[in-house]
């Protein structure tokens, strides 16, 4: 009884607890607020939509190349190209070294009684050459030094400059070189068909000489047309080969000659100048101071005509006028080649003075059997001379006749060429003459 009036209290005090809490606040008093909600944090602004096409990332920079300091030098570098080509790698400047060779095995016997061959070896030519540009293309130079033509002492046969004018395809040269008179003598030594150059030439007084001259490389036969104008010291070229004065005086007291050599010299004494013009025409790709069809292919052809005149120092020496002490020159040309065949021509007139006028031609054919190894070829050339006899001058030629056969390993720089033929004036005064024949047979190496 007890217990139960015990838990019956308990239960009525937490009715009123529970009552009493929910009752509202008296009057006049405040009842806390309740504490604010969190405010959420704002979310960030977004970009604006991006139109512009995409872009590639940019490329990182390429390291700095460090420029050559003034003093350093272009590399040279070596190459082989029909001689040992020295170059930088700018192409300002270049140098071509070659050593040019002819051994020669030769026999001659003319058909006057008694006569006998007369055979002999020797050295026709050794030659050492340089050329080259420097500071640029347009500044050229050449040297050929002889080092023992013919047995004959070593000197200087080409020694030139040359420079480009400014905007133009023109050169002025400076110098000692073949005067640019007939192709036969512009043709090298070692470009030859035949071991020499033929009578017609001799005629025509080609060899070197000292001058200047204004040209369109003409040497190198550029296609279309090919001119030269220049200026040299004499007349006939061959200046080249050094001339030895010799100086004798007599003893007033017994008569005795003393000569002394002085030294070799190629300046001429005094100087006989002498203008010389020449033009030509040059199909493409004619290689036109190059004789034998080496490079086989269509016709191909070149022809020219040179002119000159000696102008005698202004004087009329020991002729009647001025005009009768100058000489005068004229040479027409033309060679052709064409699938492995050539032929080479050429005229030549030549009035020295007043002595009579004297004409040389020669005509030559050659044939490759084999393209570009072995040829046959053969030369008539024929030039009128006037000798003087007892009965007064008289006038007679001089003709020659050859063939050739050639075999080639390399072209003109390696070859065999051998020849036979031979030379004749005709006519029996003011002497005899039975002709003379000439065997030859020449190795040629150039390196």
């Amino acid at each position: 009884m007890l217990m139960t009036r015990t838990s019956l209290t308990a239960a009525l005090v937490l009715l009123l607890a529970r009552v009493a809490g929910a009752q509202p606040a008296p009057a006049g008093q405040t009842q806390p607020a309740p504490a604010p909600a969190p405010t959420p944090e704002p979310e960030p602004a977004q970009p604006p939509a991006d139109t512009t096409p995409p872009v590639d990332p940019t490329p990182e920079p390429s390291p700095l190349v460090e420029e050559p300091k003034p003093d350093d030098k272009p590399t040279v570098t070596a190459k082989y190209d029909g001689g040992l080509k020295f170059s930088t790698d700018d192409k300002a400047y270049e140098m071509k070294l070659s050593f040019r060779n002819q051994v020669r095995f030769q026999s001659d016997r003319s058909f006057e009684d008694g006569a006998e061959f007369a055979n002999a070896i020797y050295i026709a030519r050794s030659r050492f050459q340089a050329e080259g540009h420097l500071f640029g293309k347009d500044n050229r130079f050449k040297m050929e030094l002889g080092l023992g033509d013919t047995g004959s002492f070593s000197f200087l046969k080409d020694m030139f400059v040359e420079k480009r004018l400014p905007d133009s395809p023109i050169y002025f040269r400076m110098g000692q070189w073949k005067r640019p008179f007939n192709r036969a003598e512009i043709v090298s030594d070692f470009a030859s068909t035949f071991n020499e150059r033929s009578i017609q030439n001799e005629l025509a007084g080609g060899g070197r000489s000292l001058g200047v001259a204004l040209h369109n490389d003409y040497e190198k036969s550029p296609e279309g047309l090919e001119w030269v104008f220049g200026m040299f010291n004499t007349f006939n070229g061959g200046s080249d080969r050094p001339t030895i004065p010799v100086a004798c005086v007599t003893d007033p007291i017994d008569g005795d000659v003393t000569c002394v050599n002085g030294r070799p010299t190629t300046i001429p004494l005094d100087w006989g100048p002498t203008l010389n013009a020449r033009v030509g025409y040059n199909s493409p790709k004619m290689k036109g101071y190059s004789e034998s069809d080496l490079e086989g292919g269509p016709l191909r052809y070149a022809v020219g005509a040179a002119y000159k005149v000696d102008l005698a120092n202004f004087a009329e020496a020991g002729e009647d006028s001025w005009a009768d002490n100058m000489s005068h020159g004229l040479e027409v040309d033309a060679l052709i080649k064409a699938m492995g065949y050539s032929a080479h021509a050429g005229v030549v007139m030549m009035k020295l003075k007043s002595a009579n006028t004297q004409f040389g031609l020669f005509v030559q054919p050659g044939m490759m059997l084999v393209p570009k190894k072995m040829e046959v070829a053969a030369r008539f050339a024929l030039t009128t001379l006037t000798q003087a006899g007892a009965m007064g001058s008289v006038d007679r030629n001089q003709i020659e006749a050859r063939a050739a056969f050639n075999y080639y390993w390399h072209g003109h720089t390696w070859k065999v060429a051998s020849d036979i033929g031979f030379l004749k004036l005709t006519g029996d005064m003011p002497s005899e003459d039975k002709g003379d024949l000439q065997i030859r047979v020449m190795m040629q190496l150039q390196i």
